[in-house]
């Protein structure tokens, strides 16, 4: 069964989505955010890097910019197994109303 890979663009957009709706999981990325997303991803993320959760304020506004790599360099296998993310998981969203057919999942023993 093939596994889902996010890029980190798809990644940020569902942290962000599930943050912003639920309390007490903004709380855990706060507070353990490498834990959290581990949990969530149910996949350990390499021990070199390192996740970082600033919250943006009334007055402060944060720009996030992405990793730009290097002409010519490129992500060893081992690199990019230790990267790749997903659920080993079978649903349908073929019968589901409305929105985009998709689904979006948090993990609820991050709390």
């Amino acid at each position: 069964m093939p596994t889902e890979v996010l890029s980190r663009s798809e990644l940020e957009e569902i942290v962000t989505e599930n943050a912003t709706r639920h309390p007490k999981y903004r709380e855990a990325l706060l507070a353990d955010p490498k834990k959290t997303l581990e949990t969530q991803l149910n996949n350990k993320l390499p021990e070199n890097v390192t996740v970082e959760v600033i919250q943006e304020t009334p007055s402060k506004v944060y720009i996030r910019l992405p990793h730009v790599v290097a002409d010519g360099t490129e992500l060893s296998d081992e690199d990019l197994e230790q990267v790749a993310g997903g659920k080993d998981d079978t649903y349908s969203c073929n019968e589901s109303i409305g929105g985009f057919n998709t689904r979006n999942e948090f993990s609820a023993s991050v709390f």
